[in-house]
């Protein structure tokens, strides 16, 4: 391979990049959306240095979420928001997030530091042939038959978009060194300010809807998803979302840290 050929890839492996270069489309997204109160001190732990919640009990979101589009194919993900502080601004951390395709994992491990593992994820909107009536419902397995999550809603009503928080996303990047368990070769947290919009339904009303919802969250040897459990459900939100994710923009390097490697 000549030299220009080579420094043209974005991804492993040569010859046969794993995903190109952002930005990546994301359409009609389907997002089900739990906030809720955490234990503060359990969430505390699976936060890195100079993070803090942001309230006081810590706020924490769920997602559950169907891509039925995307640069990377079609999959779900299921994962964890915590509100934190970082400098004054406020943020959406990221400790833990499953995915079923490897594409994506891949991509949100290597570009942006999310923690992503491979799960066994259904929904079930109502449409199939055993649909839990009113309810939206989403379950997380790892491995199969081993459940780590359960989020269910009805839909009760249609939200405003000043219901939701909007805060930038922020993911700790972390890439071992190939030499040493002393010093990683990357250590980071990495900011993403995602550009979407809430999709419109027949009447000019952006899809977006509230109403009650619940959450279970457990653990395996291998996933500690309990500490990220809900002490108290907030409420839940529906919606359906068309969005890109570009390239992100470090925050702070823990390699200059002089507290941490510096």
């Amino acid at each position: 391979m000549d030299i220009e050929s080579f420094k043209r890839h974005f991804s492993m492996p040569l010859g046969g990049p794993m995903y190109a270069a952002p930005p990546y489309p994301f359409r009609g997204v389907q997002d089900l959306m739990i906030r809720y109160e955490g234990d503060s001190d359990a969430v505390s732990e699976l936060l890195p240095p100079h993070l803090e919640p942001a309230d006081d009990p810590v706020i924490c979101t769920s997602w559950a979420r169907w891509v039925p589009f995307s640069a990377f194919g079609p999959y779900h993900e299921a994962f964890v928001m915590v509100d934190v502080m970082l400098g004054g601004t406020r943020y959406m951390y990221q400790p833990a997030i499953l995915v079923d395709n490897d594409i994506p994992l891949g991509a949100g491990r290597e570009i942006w530091g999310y923690a992503k593992k491979i799960a066994v994820i259904e929904h079930n909107w109502g449409a199939d042939a055993m649909p839990y009536m009113e309810q939206l419902l989403l379950t997380v397995e790892r491995p199969r038959g081993q459940r780590l999550m359960t989020a269910s809603m009805v839909c009760d009503r249609k939200a405003s978009p000043d219901e939701l928080a909007e805060s930038p996303v922020l993911s700790y990047r972390h890439i071992p060194s190939a030499e040493t368990a002393e010093r990683p070769s990357v250590s980071e947290l990495v900011r993403l300010d995602v550009t979407g919009a809430l999709r419109k339904s027949a009447d000019g009303s952006p899809e977006l809807y509230a109403g009650r919802a619940a959450l279970t969250l457990a653990s395996t040897a291998a996933d500690s998803w309990h500490q990220l459990a809900p002490v108290r459900i907030l409420g839940g939100f529906f919606a359906v979302v068309d969005f890109d994710l570009d390239f992100g923009r470090v925050v702070h390097d823990y390699l200059k840290d002089p507290a941490v490697w510096g």
